[in-house]
C-alpha cells in the first residue's frame, strides 16, 4: 500500500437525497448572507404589500371581489418568489464565472441533484418569506378564516409556484452571457404583476385581455390562496397551479440540466 493510499480514503458516491439536502442547506446559508436576496425575498414583498393596501386597498375592495388584503397578500407572496429567483440567478451566474460550478461538477454526486437542490432551496426560501409576509399581512386584517389545514395549504401554494418559475430562470441563467439577460426578466415579471386576479378582479380588465389575465400562472395561484384563507373556490385554482408548475418543469427542467452541465464544464 502506498503512502497516498494510507492518507486518502476512497471516494464514495453520495445518494441523490443526501446530496439534495446538503446542496439545499448550503444554498440557504449562502443566500442568508446575501443582502440582495434577503431584500428581494423579505423586505421588498412586505413594502409592496403595504403600498398596495395603502394606495389600492379600499378601491379594490369596493369592486366587490372580497377584501383586497387577501388578494394582495397572495399576489405579493408570488411576486416575492418571482423576484427572488432573479437574485438567486445572479448568484448562479457568479458561481459559473468564478469556476465554482466546475469544481462542484467533479464531485462524485448525481448531476440532477444540483438542480433538485436549487429548486428545493427556492421553495424553502419562498416558504420562509411567505411566513413573514403573512405576519405582516395580519396587521392589516389578513386572517386564516378557513382553519389550520387551509392555512397550511395557503402557505404551500407559493412554494409550488416558486418551483415552477425557478426552472426557466435557472435555464436562462446557465446560458446567459451576463446578468443583464436575467435582469430583463424583470420586465416580464412586471407584466405578470399588473395583469392578474389579485391586482384587480378579472372582470375589470378589457374583455379581450381577460382570458390572458385569468389563465396566466399567477392568477390561479392567487385564487387558491384567497380560497384557502378568505374562502372561495380552491380545487380548480389549485389544480391549475400544479399543472402550470409541472408544465414549466417539463419544458425547462431538461434545459436547465443541460445548461447546468455546459456551464459547469465551461463550454
Amino acid at each position: 500500500m502506498t503512502a497516498v493510499d494510507q492518507t486518502w480514503q476512497a471516494r464514495r458516491t453520495v445518494g441523490p437525497l443526501v446530496q439534495t439536502v446538503v446542496h439545499t442547506a448550503t444554498l440557504l446559508r449562502s443566500w442568508s448572507r446575501d443582502p440582495g436576496i434577503v431584500v428581494q425575498s423579505v423586505a421588498f414583498p412586505a413594502f409592496m404589500l403595504l403600498m398596495f393596501q395603502l394606495v389600492f386597498g379600499k378601491s379594490v375592495t369596493a369592486l366587490g371581489s372580497g377584501e383586497s388584503v387577501y388578494g394582495n397578500t397572495g399576489l405579493v407572496a408570488l411576486v416575492g418568489a418571482l423576484y427572488g429567483t432573479i437574485a438567486t440567478a445572479m448568484t448562479l451566474i457568479a458561481e459559473r464565472d468564478s469556476g465554482l460550478l466546475s469544481r462542484m461538477w467533479t464531485l462524485p454526486v448525481s448531476r440532477w441533484g444540483f438542480i433538485a437542490g436549487r429548486l428545493t432551496a427556492e421553495a424553502v426560501r419562498t416558504g420562509l418569506a411567505t411566513i413573514i409576509l403573512f405576519a405582516v399581512a395580519a396587521t392589516m386584517g389578513f386572517r386564516f378564516e378557513q382553519g389550520v389545514a387551509s392555512a397550511f395549504g395557503a402557505w404551500i401554494v407559493p412554494m409550488i409556484f416558486a418551483v415552477g418559475v425557478a426552472a426557466p430562470v435557472i435555464a436562462l441563467a446557465t446560458v446567459a452571457s451576463g446578468i443583464q439577460s436575467v435582469q430583463l426578466l424583470g420586465g416580464v415579471f412586471l407584466f405578470l404583476l399588473f395583469f392578474n386576479s389579485g391586482f384587480a378582479p378579472v372582470s375589470e380588465y378589457p374583455g379581450w385581455l381577460q382570458p390572458v389575465v385569468r389563465n396566466q400562472p399567477m392568477s390561479p395561484a392567487i385564487d387558491a390562496i384567497r380560497g384557502l384563507t378568505e374562502g372561495g373556490a380552491v380545487a380548480g385554482p389549485l389544480v391549475a397551479t400544479i399543472v402550470w408548475t409541472i408544465g414549466l418543469l417539463a419544458v425547462f427542467g431538461p434545459l436547465a440540466v443541460r445548461g447546468y452541465r455546459r456551464a459547469s464544464q465551461g463550454s
